[in-house]
């Protein structure tokens, strides 16, 4: 099936014609990214020029500052078209800025297949035209106002244009694949985060103030309140574009995506933009101070300011670099480790449903079913209904699913693979056929929040929260399992007992219900038995390493075997420091 599955169809077609070069994916996606920002601080230098008339110190600390962002440099090498889009934003600005009509209109073009966000930028560009032509008093020395308003937008003409045969190219494209004006991987998104975010603007607050901002943005507060007081009294506002922009963005992602996931890749784009803003508040405080203390110094106040916020921003770039290394390797270790797995275990008929399609299609070669729609149009619909959900698989023939724990849940049986269980967010693998248990997403909630309390000794929150869960999915053997656990803790053992025997109904080979029921037995003064209902879990289920824990306990506290107690002990401490099966 052939969909609109990338929201960045130009930069998915620049990845394909790179295998010609290069078949190593790595190399070609950190060619791309740091290219893409080496030419957009450039963009961005030429464009201060512009903007501060030629002040060579402004639009040099612009470049630098943009080039020791540290989350644009985390964007460069993150394999995204992130920085391909700042790039034709800036450059869509600085012809906008030039009068430069048809590199705009290419330059706005090329911006859409990049990124659908094209259209808002596109929109605050015609706001600013339409101020500087018709709000902005113009001079005296001029004919006829309706003279001076057409020159301030006629040359806008062949950009618009060539911007619309895009836009038209866009749109075909879309509704050929997938019958929708955007790719449909924008309404899967839209869909799937709908709702939350209500710490949305506080986040955002906080984003762009906190760290290596922290002082810098003070100068961005300057130069917005200085372009709103010039924007009362109807002066030229070059920064209006960097203002409405970032305002306008932060509004849409608000609205429709409110998650600053990903280092808030969403929301990068107006970071050279809050840049400017900045750079604007800085001359603004500087030539105000140099005329308050009537200092003939403006240049080495404005080197010393811009040197001390460089400094901040190469030594926050510096201390990224271990987390940039924790989140690649997170990825390695869940994504690409699991696809790897599938492309040597699986057969080759395989189809798999995911909810991360990226790494485990490219690394697998195996077909994949995408459950939140992002290639899988038709799943939209479905979105947040299992019901809907299951059928969608059933008639893809799903054969596998691989999931992360916390997103969808499996419940009935036991993974074929699974990543490291000691860190969050464990990637499974398992066989699907109609009679697989999938869990809601409100239930799984419930039974993370239950889990929790239960690692904190906290029963009397767990329990209604555990007991909610088996209620409204019933045939959750999880749900069964943690409730169970509750009560054990409660020491309610023969509650505990009947759900942990329900646990094992809807899942016979569940090993953590097995092992509690040993610990239903130790409760009862049959040590004995506990041991060996644990030596028959260890023989099935040899790298269940809290089996081995149990029995080395049991083993020294019961029959006071210290061999058998090391050996057990030793057992578990090689698999809790193994990476996991």
């Amino acid at each position: 099936m052939t969909t609109s599955g990338s929201t960045s169809p130009i930069y998915t077609l620049l990845l394909a014609a790179g295998f010609f070069v290069t078949e190593d994916e790595m190399v070609l996606s950190y060619c791309y990214g740091v290219t893409f920002f080496l030419l957009a601080g450039f963009v961005l230098f030429k464009l201060g020029l512009l903007e501060f008339g030629g002040d060579v110190l402004y639009a040099a600390g612009a470049a630098f500052l943009f080039l020791f962002e540290p989350r644009l440099l985390w964007a460069a090498l993150s394999g995204m078209e992130t920085t391909l889009f700042i790039l034709l934003s800036l450059a869509a600005l600085y012809y906008y800025k030039a009068r430069r009509p048809v590199l705009f209109g290419i330059a706005s073009g090329l911006l859409l297949w990049t990124r659908p966000e094209a259209l808002l930028f596109m929109t605050i560009i015609g706001l600013d035209a339409l101020y500087h032509a018709f709000v902005v008093p113009r001079a005296a020395s001029r004919k006829k106002s309706g003279e001076t308003r057409r020159e301030g937008l006629d040359w806008l003409r062949s950009a618009a244009m060539i911007f619309a045969g895009f836009a038209i190219l866009y749109i075909l494209f879309n509704l050929v694949l997938s019958g929708s004006l955007f790719p449909n991987t924008y309404a899967a998104k839209l869909k799937y985060y709908t709702g939350g975010g209500q710490n949305y603007p506080v986040q955002v607050f906080h984003y762009v103030t906190d760290g290596h901002l922290a002082i810098y943005s003070v100068f961005v507060a300057i130069g917005i309140l200085s372009l709103l007081f010039d924007a009362v009294r109807r002066r030229p506002l070059p920064f209006l574009i960097a203002f409405l922009w970032s305002g306008e963005l932060f509004l849409a992602y608000w609205k429709n995506l409110p998650y600053l996931f990903q280092e808030g890749r969403y929301l990068m784009p107006l970071l050279p933009m809050v840049l400017l803003l900045g750079l604007s508040g800085l001359r603004t405080a500087v030539a105000f101070i140099t005329k308050q203390v009537k200092l003939h110094a403006s240049v080495a106040v404005t080197a010393l300011l811009l040197v001390a916020a460089a400094l901040q921003f190469a030594y926050a770039s510096w201390n990224k670099r271990d987390e940039y290394a924790e989140v690649c390797k997170y990825i390695s270790d869940r994504q690409v480790r699991t696809a790897r797995w599938m492309h040597d275990h699986l057969p080759g008929d395989a189809i798999v449903a995911t909810h991360d399609v990226g790494a485990i299609a490219f690394y697998s070669g195996r077909k994949i079913v995408d459950m939140v729609g992002l290639i899988s149009p038709e799943m939209i619909q479905h979105l947040g209904n299992l019901d809907g959900l299951v059928g969608f698989l059933n008639r893809k023939h799903a054969t596998h699913i691989a999931v992360l724990r916390n997103w969808f849940e499996v419940d009935n049986r036991e993974a074929v693979f699974q990543t490291d269980v000691r860190h969050p967010e464990i990637m499974e693998v398992f066989k699907y056929d109609g009679s697989a248990h999938i869990l809601s997403h409100d239930v799984v909630q419930m039974l993370q929040a239950g889990e929790y309390y239960l690692s904190m000794n906290d029963v009397q929150t767990a329990g209604p929260i555990l007991q909610r869960a088996a209620q409204l999915d019933p045939r959750s053997s999880r749900a069964h399992l943690f409730l169970g656990g509750a009560l054990l803790s409660a020491g309610k053992v023969d509650d505990a007992e009947r759900e942990l025997q329900t646990a094992l109904t809807l899942h016979p080979d569940f090993v953590e219900a097995q092992a509690a029921m040993a610990e239903v037995s130790v409760r009862r003064n049959n040590p004995l038995g506990a041991i060996g209902q644990l030596e028959a879990i260890a023989a099935a289920h040899p790298y269940y390493a809290n089996a081995y824990r149990r029995l080395s306990e049991l083993y020294r506290d019961v029959r006071h075997d210290s061999a058998k107690s090391a050996a057990s002990l030793q057992r578990f401490n090689e698999l809790t420091n193994s990476e996991g099966r």
